[in-house]
């Protein structure tokens, strides 16, 4: 009986544990099912995703050209850095030109299919992502002091545009000196020198800076000069070519004196009205003068004064017997007479 019971219990134990594998079996067998169809599910949702997605790329890129719709707008914005233009409103489409940080952009409408601005660009239209953009126009510092106030002296260091220097160019007969003198003898530049009695001096041209949407990143062209001597007097004369470019240019030109006088912190400095009469111009740079304790020149009395500028079609004889005829360039520029005018303001304030 004993043994009957023995054998039983065995019997018992081993159904048991055939039961107990059996479910272990069948609960991983449902597990392993789940996670397939859960996988499953993943994949064709991803799938479906990405279809998604790629028909809207697809939409985008083919829809055609007159197609796009655009609602009206009138605004300024600044570009951010390499702003991307394209020739349609969608990110694929060619690229036409890339504008630099702070450039000025005209939008006229915006894209009522993607995400760019319609703008005008080149006396026609191009395409640009909204986060291309800045209603703002972007702060850019005042390059860093790296080098020591220099202890080398001179007298004056001129700073200006093509009436200060302008090299050889076969539009004039000049090359390196005021543009429109017959000589360089003939330029307010040597004409203030020669009157001072100064027996150093530089000059240089900054003209880029006038034109440039990015300012502050020519201000290194200044390095040769102020971080290696000490001027007494450093005479500004740029403006003239600012007109249509004149957006953050108070800012800019502080920011250019701050940077001189990082450098040359006991140099006079002195500002000299435009020769051509450019109001706004001419009344940013008044204040500016007397925010940063700079000597302000007027040339009011001679500005747009046809006497004292170059005439187009008028003839001149260089000393080589070459004759120039006075294209567009040139008029409008200071002549001889013109030239010492403007020597005789700056030296009567100097």
């Amino acid at each position: 009986m004993r043994k009957k019971l023995i054998v039983i219990l065995w019997i018992s134990l081993v159904v048991l544990v055939i039961a107990f594998c059996s479910l272990v079996i069948y609960q991983n067998k449902l597990a392993d099912e789940k996670l397939k169809e859960q996988e499953r599910i993943e994949a064709q949702q991803e799938a479906a995703a990405l279809e998604e997605e790629e028909a809207e790329e697809e939409t985008d890129e083919e829809l055609p050209a007159d197609e796009y719709t655009f609602t009206d707008l009138e605004a300024t914005y600044f570009a951010q850095s390499d702003a991307t233009v394209r020739e349609e409103p969608y990110d694929t489409a060619e690229i036409i030109g890339t504008l630099s940080i702070d450039s000025r952009i005209s939008v006229v409408g915006t894209c009522n299919e993607t995400d760019y601005y319609k703008i005008k660009i080149n006396g026609d239209y191009g395409y640009i992502a909204f986060d291309d953009v800045s209603e703002e126009y972007i702060d850019i510092p005042v390059p860093s002091a790296t080098k020591a106030v220099p202890t080398a002296t001179k007298d004056i260091l001129f700073i200006g545009n093509s009436i200060t220097f302008y090299p050889a160019t076969s539009d004039w007969w000049g090359s390196g000196w005021g543009c429109g003198a017959s000589s360089p003898a003939a330029d307010y530049v040597h004409l203030t020198v020669a009157a001072k009695g100064y027996s150093s001096y530089d000059c240089m041209s900054l003209r880029a800076w006038e034109f440039s949407s990015t300012r502050n990143y020519e201000l290194d062209d200044l390095d040769p000069y102020i971080t290696n001597y000490q001027y007494s007097t450093i005479v500004i004369e740029l403006g003239e070519n600012v007109k249509g470019h004149e957006t953050h240019f108070k800012e800019d030109l502080k920011d250019m004196i701050t940077y001189i006088k990082s450098y040359n912190p006991n140099a006079r400095i002195v500002m000299l009205d435009n020769f051509w009469k450019y109001s706004s111009i001419i009344s940013t740079k008044k204040e500016v003068a007397s925010e940063m304790g700079c000597t302000y020149v007027s040339l009011s009395d001679i500005q747009g004064v046809a006497e004292y500028q170059l005439q187009e079609g008028d003839q001149y004889t260089a000393p080589d017997g070459t004759v120039y005829t006075i294209g567009s360039f040139l008029a409008g520029h200071p002549n001889d007479a013109g030239y010492s005018a403007i020597a005789q303001h700056l030296i009567s304030a100097l």
